[in-house]
This record gives C-alpha cells, sequence and structure tokens, in this order.
C-alpha cells in the first residue's frame, strides 16, 4: 500500500497546486512539469529519488488497491501548513558535537538544507528530558519564587551543544531566505516545585502549592534567555505528556489543573512578556485529544490564550478525534508534536546501518492521516541519536531518522527520512488542502499494529 502511495505522491502535489491556483477551470496537467519521486525498498540508488522519465497518464480504470479521488475545491475552514521537523534534544546535540565537521555538515544540509528534507520546524526541551544526560533546571534555589537565581546563560544548554546546534541549524535556512519555528515543551518543573520533590516522575498533583505564579513566570525567562542567544521560540506547549507519570522527567495534569494554570498564571504573563509566542495545549497521545480540547475552549480563561492543540501518535491513528475538533472547534491550529519508534522494535535483522523499512512506513501513516485530519505540521522526535539509541538517562532508548556510531564516526540514515521527505520536501509552508477521497486503505487502531481490515475514510490532499 504506502510504496504505490509514496510513487505517486509528488504527482498528486504538483498537480493539485495547479488545480487550486491556476486560472480557470482545471485541465489537463502539463506532463512537462510533473515529476516523479519514488522510494522503494530496492536499493539505495532508489531513494526519494527523481526518476529521469515523467510518470505516464491514462483514462481511468477499476483498481484493487489504495485509490485517492482528488476533487478541485480547497478544504473549508482548515489551517495552512507550517512545515516538518525533528527535535533538538541534548542527546542530539550531544553526538553532533562529537560527529567530525564533514559529518556535522551532512546532518545540517541533509535536514534543513536546499537538496534535504526541507525541515523548517524544530522542537525543544524546557530543562532537561530523558533524552538529558541528567536532571537539570536553570531555577535550582529552593523557594526561590522571584526566580532571582535563574540561570539567563541556559549554561546546560549551552554546554550540550544544545542552544549551538539550534543555531547552526537557524544559520542553513536563513542562507535560503527560511526561519526555524521552535516548539517549546517544559517535561518537568525545578524538583522544588513539585510535590514529589524530584524532576524524574510526578506526584498528583504535580505542583505544591504556591508555585503556579513561580512556574509560569519560569517559560517568559526562559523564552527571553533563549532570544538573547540568539534564538526564537515561535510557540510553547504548557507540558509534555501531562497525563504520563513516566520514569523520566514529569508533571502530571488533568485537563482542568491545566486549563486553571494557562488562564490564572501563565496566559496572562505571556501575553505581557511575549505576546507573539503560540500556546498549543495537550502534548499528549490522541486517544484523549478531543476531551481535552473541550475542556480547555469550554474554560473562560484558558481559551483566551490558546492557540491550538498539540499530540503524540503513541495510542495510535485517532484521525477522527482530530477531525471532530476541526469540525467542533475550527479556530484550534492541530499540530502533531512528537513521534517515534523505541529501539527494542526493531525486527529481527535490523541493524544500525539498515534500519527497520516498516518504522518508515509506519511514519508515512501516521504523516497522512495527521494532515488530512487538519495538522498544521508534523514534528519527529530526535533527530539524531548514537548506536545505542541515546544517550538516555533512564534506558529509554529509540530509533532515530539518523544515527551515528560515535565509535567509528559514521552516520546511518534510517528509512524514516525517505518516507518524511515525501512530505516535507514537497508540502511547503502555506500549503493547503484539497478536498479528496482515499479508499482501500489500511487503518492503524492499535497499539504499532496494522489490522487487514479495509475502511472507506475521508482524507484530504496538499496543494
Amino acid at each position: 500500500m504506502f510504496l504505490a502511495l509514496f510513487a505517486v505522491i509528488a504527482i498528486v502535489i504538483l498537480v493539485c497546486f495547479f488545480m487550486l491556483f491556476g486560472s480557470g477551470k482545471p485541465k489537463e496537467p502539463d506532463k512537462s512539469k510533473v515529476r516523479l519521486w519514488e522510494t522503494s525498498q530496492s536499493g539505495l540508488n532508489n531513494r526519494l529519488t527523481a526518476q529521469a522519465q515523467p510518470p505516464e497518464f491514462e483514462a481511468d480504470f477499476a483498481y484493487d488497491g489504495p485509490v485517492v479521488d482528488i476533487a478541485t475545491q480547497s478544504a473549508p475552514s482548515v489551517h495552512p501548513i507550517d512545515g516538518f521537523g525533528g527535535a533538538f534534544t541534548d542527546a542530539s546535540a550531544l553526538v553532533f558535537k562529537n560527529l567530525s565537521a564533514q559529518a556535522q555538515k551532512q546532518v545540517l544540509d541533509l535536514y534543513f538544507g536546499k537538496d534535504g528534507l526541507g525541515f523548517t520546524m524544530g522542537r525543544v526541551h524546557i530543562n532537561s528530558c530523558d533524552f538529558s544526560t541528567h536532571n537539570y533546571a536553570f531555577a535550582e534555589v529552593d523557594g526561590d519564587l522571584e526566580l532571582k537565581h535563574f540561570d539567563e546563560s541556559l549554561a546546560e544548554a549551552v554546554n550540550s551543544g544544545l542552544v549551538p546546534l539550534i543555531k547552526q541549524a537557524q544559520d542553513v535556512l536563513k542562507k535560503q531566505g527560511q526561519s526555524l519555528k521552535l516548539l517549546a515543551t517544559p517535561w518537568s518543573p525545578p524538583a522544588w516545585m513539585k510535590t514529589n520533590g524530584q524532576m524524574d516522575h510526578s506526584g498528583k498533583p504535580c505542583l505544591k502549592d504556591g508555585v503556579h505564579q513561580a512556574w509560569a513566570k519560569y517559560f517568559p525567562k526562559w523564552i527571553s534567555a533563549m532570544k538573547s542567544h540568539g534564538v526564537n521560540i515561535w510557540a510553547i506547549t504548557v507540558q509534555n505528556e501531562p497525563e504520563n507519570n513516566a520514569t523520566w522527567e514529569g508533571c502530571l495534569m488533568n485537563a482542568t489543573e491545566e486549563s486553571d494554570f494557562l488562564g490564572t498564571y501563565l496566559g496572562p504573563i505571556m501575553k505581557e512578556k511575549h505576546p507573539k509566542v503560540a500556546i498549543f495545549v495537550y502534548d499528549h497521545n490522541k486517544d484523549h485529544v478531543y476531551n481535552w480540547t473541550k475542556a480547555v475552549y469550554s474554560h473562560p480563561e484558558a481559551s483566551k490564550y490558546v492557540a491550538g492543540v498539540a499530540y503524540h501518535w503513541y495510542s495510535g491513528d485517532n484521525f477522527q478525534d482530530l477531525e471532530k475538533i476541526q469540525a467542533d472547534y475550527p479556530q484550534a491550529k492541530l499540530l502533531a508534536s512528537e513521534a517515534t519508534w523505541e529501539r527494542w522494535r526493531w525486527r529481527k535483522g535490523t541493524s544500525l546501518a539498515t534500519g527497520d523499512w516498516s518504522f518508515g512506513e509506519g511514519y508515512a501513516h501516521d504523516i497522512i492521516g495527521d494532515l488530512n485530519a487538519g495538522s498544521i505540521g508534523w514534528i519527529d522526535w530526535n533527530l539524531l541519536l548514537d548506536e545505542n539509541g541515546g544517550p538516555n538517562h533512564v534506558n529509554n532508548v529509540c530509533d532515530s531518522v539518523m544515527m551515528a556510531n560515535l565509535t567509528t564516526g559514521e552516520l546511518f540514515i534510517h528509512p524514516q527520512y525517505y518516507f518524511v521527505g515525501h512530505f516535507s520536501k514537497f508540502i511547503l509552508p502555506g500549503s493547503k488542502l484539497l478536498e479528496s477521497t482515499v479508499t482501500k486503505s489500511s487503518s492503524y487502531n492499535g497499539i504499532y499494529t496494522y489490522p487487514a481490515s479495509m475502511y472507506t475514510p475521508r482524507w484530504r490532499t496538499m496543494a
């Protein structure tokens, strides 16, 4: 199914573009302007590669496989695409620091260069996350409610190479007349602000009484500190995975608690200090995304400050819940903010050099569903990891689009790179959706399983 879709996706994009923006009625495509980009498992020379010969067009015919029917009108009430990207983490920065200058340039070019994936978005953690080597925050003095001891130098993020890596990515994009839209997310407040007294894990509730205003002040101080380093923040989320009491940094919140915190504390101070920085809520799995959206947009104060809803893929498709948000809350921007495969899911025979082909297929499946349900972008997790899937201080190791063997200095490109590229290279910021229907396509309804059942979903196509 996937190979059939990706062999034609660039054609679909170009044809849709002319149908939407061309003058007059839609007409037959100019074959000289249509190119076929193909990815297949047959060899490295046939991955995200432009084919020499233009595709052949013929009259419609019966077909038993997946079929894409494209309408001529744009989809109503859907926000334009902002872009694609990956997460800048301490782990990615540390691996990047240990590569040769040549390999570093390769990483930046493959992601952000004019012939690369066309990434224009990114995500970065506020304080440490599981893909840091240790817990840290920038205000470690217990009881410092005024944040007088806040480390505005952001030494931990600078020394890990995180800030320098972001700046290098910005520089590559700037040479092309583009900029990086960076989403910032906290995994945990400083330990002294939490009821459990530590950054890993979370009590319930997470925040101690009397610290909510201080934690809200922390966001704009961190944003200002990043700006002083030459890094601009486009948007924030209130909390990473607020329903997950993970073994790593976390902060449990329910929908009411997050809405109250946003409406009473975080929203007002962000509006005062950084009014142009957008605020997204939730930032967790799609199975509960609609309920959280309803709670926040029903909150009289939080609804004044929320720009949209961010979500992860780990609970399955749930594309219908995104579509329901679009129908009931069309003002809400939808953003796919994290997806990855854990390292232990490698199938037998997978190696660091090859990666797992099905991982690319899984990415593609999620991207298609999220975009056609109205997402303004799609952000991968770690941009780069080492040969062990880290570094990670709780052994929550993962696969990545790029992995490096730091002993040999080799850089490996995994299948996800090519599948993501069929979207990110061609669906440019500002692109819009056309109405379309896909039939005979598989649904992903469980934890990393692809059932054989067939259904007829409503999809949309990018232009």
